[in-house]
């Protein structure tokens, strides 16, 4: 895209947002006859699938999408006018609200001062936390007078015991209760996660029968914020300067190499470390202060246990002595039984049944209850 056009598509998405804006401080949204239920839409398949079947059971639907990358980007572009394209589709309201700022600030800034400091960071979660939860649910209630806040995340909201509780999606496959972890006890309460209940072929089914204009657009597995064909590598690389450094042996000592910063490494990571050797190499721990790369066989990155801060519970009574759960260190791993010892200032100490493979800070502690079924809590991994 030229500079000229990327321009013209910076002030089209200005005016959706300012029109959005006028909207909310000119008119108060009409009198309630149904529950009213703000949907978070990126433009893709899986949140305008809620929409949709959010209006199919009753509810009196309002689309919302958050602009998030200064000059547009994949997502805020074609997705914030397809979100809206779809809301016209239903017929309902969409907004538009300008957070470019507390993106940046919050998740970009955030991102890059992660990998400064050895830590290898989820986007995706912290975004759900600060941005779904937290500055579309507030703009959902200040403007929208909306009962609840749903997205498309395949994970469900279980209220048969009259509290809600945070469930993993029928769909193993897409289960997204893992990123989940952040959201407050009061704000799953106003949550609605009907996707959970589905397939991801299901809905693809759904979309199309419904006609509606996303049903084949292609999902992105990519963070929204790196230009498409740039590498995590090459876009930190605006952000941090390079700071040579010794590649080491994590069992012998041996000195293998250089690397050019340490901010181009995660624990676990095997391809691009850039020395040879008689044996596969894999990253083990990460020394920022000293620049030093230590790299080792693969049974090296074996931990039994972890210690994780910034602990949320989503339980109704946080526990204060040790029990068993099953838990999880990344988003793609399988859960693990697990002893977990509550410690103050909303840490936890976890020790596995079996050792893990590749424990990485930055990542997310996901716990969940025996059966499989429940997320009790989760915290980041220091």
């Amino acid at each position: 895209m030229s500079a000229t056009e990327n321009d013209n598509r910076t002030q089209q998405l200005e005016a959706i947002v300012e029109c959005s804006l006028a909207t909310a401080r000119k008119h108060q949204p009409a009198p309630k006859t149904k529950t009213r239920v703000a949907v978070c839409m990126s433009g893709g398949v899986d949140s305008s699938a809620t929409a949709y079947l959010l209006q199919q059971e009753g509810y009196d639907v309002v689309g919302i999408t958050g602009w998030l990358i200064k000059s547009g980007s994949r997502c805020c572009d074609t997705g914030m006018i397809d979100a809206a394209r779809v809301c016209e589709q239903l017929e309902v309201e969409h907004h538009a609200v300008d957070l470019r700022e507390l993106f940046r600030t919050q998740i970009i800034d955030n991102f890059a001062e992660s990998y400064r400091r050895a830590r290898t960071p989820l986007p995706c979660s912290m975004c759900n936390t600060v941005i779904k939860w937290g500055a579309l649910l507030n703009y959902a209630d200040k403007h929208l007078d909306a009962d609840y806040i749903a997205t498309g995340h395949y994970a469900r909201v279980d209220r048969s015991t009259g509290i809600a509780r945070l469930a993993r999606s029928k769909d193993d496959r897409k289960d997204q209760s893992y990123v989940l972890w952040g959201l407050t006890m009061q704000q799953l309460s106003k949550t609605l996660l009907p996707l959970g209940d589905y397939t991801k072929d299901r809905i693809r089914e759904i979309a199309e029968e419904a006609n509606l204009i996303t049903a084949k657009r292609k999902e992105s597995q990519d963070l929204c914020f790196i230009p498409i064909g740039t590498t995590t590598q090459e876009y930190l690389g605006r952000f941090l300067e390079e700071r040579p450094g010794p590649l080491i042996h994590v069992e012998t000592g041996e000195l293998l190499g250089t690397h050019q910063g340490t901010h181009n490494f995660t624990i676990g990571q095997r391809r691009g470390i850039g020395v040879a050797h008689f044996e596969p190499l894999y990253v083990t721990s990460i020394d920022p202060d000293m620049c030093i790369v230590y790299v080792g066989p693969k049974s090296a990155l074996l931990r039994s246990d972890l210690t994780a801060s910034e602990v949320n519970w989503l339980i109704p009574d946080p526990p204060a002595e040790p029990f068993e759960a099953l838990a999880k260190i990344r988003y793609n791993s399988p859960v693990d039984k697990a002893m977990v010892y509550p410690l103050p200032g909303a840490r936890v100490r976890v020790e596995f049944s079996n050792p893990q493979p590749a424990i990485t800070s930055g990542q997310v502690l996901g716990l969940y209850d025996l059966t499989d079924t429940y997320v009790l809590g989760g915290g980041w991994i220091d």
